[in-house]
């Protein structure tokens, strides 16, 4: 089942697992070549945090969209195999990235002290 859920920039898509990010007008632009899927509890952090880190949250999601894998702020990481991390000041964006469906599955958003336990 999926419930749509409006907020200032687009609609998002949620599932059961992941929230899909739908540009205002249900079409992607050609430069974007991966869409943002948000989990359940990315999504909530997401809403708690304030206008300045939505924004800087924002900015973060549009360079994924760009390229996930390669950027000043992104490693992979060791430790889990296949997986991400975007560094957002003092959060860390963890997500991995499905090439085949370009998708950008963020798992979490964390400080960085709680990112990596």
């Amino acid at each position: 089942m999926f419930s749509l859920i409006k907020n200032e920039l687009s609609y998002s898509v949620v599932s059961s697992r992941f929230v899909m990010e739908i540009p205002s007008g249900g079409v992607m632009s050609n430069e974007r070549k991966f869409r943002i899927a948000l989990s359940r509890e990315a999504l909530k952090y997401y809403n708690k945090v304030s206008v300045t880190t939505a924004g800087r949250l924002d900015k973060c999601f549009s360079n994924m969209e760009l390229d996930p894998i390669k950027g000043a702020n992104i490693k992979p990481l060791r430790e889990m195999a296949g997986k991400y991390r975007y560094r957002v000041g003092s959060l860390r964006v963890i997500y991995e990235v499905d090439t085949e469906k370009a998708i950008v599955s963020v798992m979490a958003i964390l400080p960085r002290g709680q990112a990596y336990k």
